[in-house]
């Protein structure tokens, strides 16, 4: 199969199956899911592209190599057998689940005629940034058909190597949302890396500690009747039952959304967390990056959409735009102060917080009026009533009756954490002949339609992660923090306003 795409040629497709075939003789078909993947919507992916800067004093065809690849690939889904399944519901329970084990994942073998040198200097940095790529990184990354009844013929799992015409390789991954989140995506593609590294080194693979891909609270298989009744006699504050099988049209974000990458430097978080520090307490909370720059957006970006009502000469009714005020967020539960998951947990294990914040705290208020509230969102979450609702799900006889009580609005923000994953750190697959790591030059969600809507910030960590002596040292002499990438996508009339800001323009990458 050919398919020219933005200069990306695609010229082969492996199917990727277990390395032992007696793996998948071992796992349960039909392979449940849990009550955290049932709430996922069933055409969402997470994916992301790392690129790779080829090392000068090494040959192109021996950097990360595409047979090496498919190999480790193959020891990979030993761990993860599941993947090489397709999504499909369960008759009874309306359940998403994966049958049809063995059919495989794929790997895509591409070539692109542009030299990463290139793609770099078409960005003010010097570095290379996304949308430079082609066709905004989409390029890079194996179709998925989105529509509902391709839902059981995706492959769950899905990698495309491309290799750029100075050498360079990008990988493009792909996995559906419903069996894993960010971490466990950051998880999967880790233990390739380094099954990747230890086939390089000749070594049989083997990953010293094994991935958890069992969902917990996983159903009413193990709950006795009593468990099972009190469960479904509790009354979640998220959820609610809805035995309508109405199903909404998909509403598409209308031409005018587009996403550009920020950065926020180290020295640009400092004056952020003097403004986020309140002159009259007596104790000073310690904000995480992650909230000083959701604070930051929340506010600035309610405030231009403010600008942009008042440029169209209307004059804003606070109790009309409470929609725009909403803040939604991702939790890891995974931590031992939240759900006490195993750390080396793959399926999904994300709840989902939201707050509001009046019109006058984001129109006039002090930077750490804002950052409180994102904090409190967070830290406020009752970890007990969080289980309480997932097993909730788990006992629900029809799992497509259970639906979410609020649907977060087009406008509000929506912040989703990748910055605690290091997303740079334990993805690199070869080396340089002296022996040193090449880790990646990006590391980032491509700019796909899933995720164009109007107010979503993936706030991810960035390439100073990355353990390099001489870099750390630097940066911890002067106590300067680490710098965070913020992929933003609103409507191009809150970005006019942002943008004739230079406070904001700095910030464009």
């Amino acid at each position: 199969m050919a398919m020219v795409l933005d200069q990306v040629r695609v010229s082969t497709r492996h199917t990727l199956n277990c390395a032992n075939e007696a793996t998948l003789a071992a796992v349960e078909s039909p392979f449940s899911l849990g009550p955290m993947d049932h709430i996922v919507p069933s055409m969402l992916t997470i994916e992301a592209i790392f690129v790779y800067r080829t090392s000068k004093t090494l040959p192109d065809d021996n950097f990360l190599l595409v047979e090496r690849l498919k190999l480790a690939a193959s020891h990979l889904l030993d761990y993860y057998p599941h993947l090489t399944g397709r999504l499909q519901q369960n008759p009874i329970t309306q359940a998403p689940e994966i049958g049809s084990l063995g059919t495989g994942a794929e790997l895509w073998e591409a070539k692109c005629t542009r030299r990463l040198t290139s793609i770099a200097v078409s960005a003010l940095s010097a570095r290379i940034l996304v949308f430079n790529l082609p066709d905004s990184g989409n390029a890079l990354l194996p179709i998925f058909h989105s529509t509902m009844g391709s839902v059981s013929h995706n492959p769950i799992f899905a990698i495309q190597h491309t290799r750029f015409g100075c050498g360079g390789v990008a990988l493009g991954i792909r996995v559906h949302h419903q069996v894993c989140d960010a971490t466990g995506f950051m998880q999967l593609v880790r233990d390739l890396a380094e099954i990747y590294k230890q086939l390089r080194d000749s070594s049989p693979p083997t990953l010293v500690s094994p991935p958890e891909i069992f969902s917990h609270f996983r159903g009413t298989q193990s709950l006795s009747a009593n468990e099972k009744e009190k469960a479904l006699a509790f009354d979640p504050p998220n959820f609610y039952l809805d035995e309508t099988t109405i199903v909404m049209p998909e509403v598409s974000e209308p031409p005018s959304v587009y996403t550009c990458p920020l950065r926020f430097h180290g020295q640009d978080l400092i004056p952020l967390k003097i403004a986020a520090t309140d002159p009259n307490a007596k104790e000073h909370i310690s904000f995480t990056r992650f909230e000083l720059v959701s604070a930051y957006l929340y506010q600035r970006i309610y405030q231009a959409r403010i600008q942009v009502l008042r440029d169209m000469g209307l004059t804003p009714d606070p109790n009309v735009l409470h929609s725009l005020r909403d803040f939604g967020t991702t939790m890891d539960m995974r931590d031992s102060t939240r759900l006490k998951l195993p750390a080396r947990y793959f399926p999904n294990a994300v709840y989902c917080p939201s707050t509001s914040a009046s019109h006058e705290l984001l129109e006039n208020g002090a930077l750490w009026q804002v950052a409180q509230v994102v904090h409190d969102a967070i830290h406020s979450v009752d970890m007990n009533e969080v289980k309480q609702q997932f097993e909730w799900i788990a006992a629900q006889p029809n799992k497509s009756h259970a639906k979410l009580k609020k649907i977060l609005p087009h406008g509000c923000l929506i912040a989703t954490q990748w910055t605690k994953g290091k997303i740079y750190v334990g993805v690199d697959f070869d080396t340089t002949v002296d022996g040193k790591r090449i880790p990646p030059s990006l590391v980032s969600p491509a700019f796909s339609e899933g995720y164009r809507v109007d107010g979503l910030a993936m706030i991810l960590s960035t390439e100073e992660e990355v353990p390099r002596r001489q870099n750390r040292r630097s940066l911890a002499r002067v106590n300067i923090p680490y710098a965070v990438d913020v992929n933003l996508t609103l409507d191009r009339s809150v970005w006019d306003v942002l943008n004739n800001d230079p406070d904001f323009l700095a910030l464009h990458s």
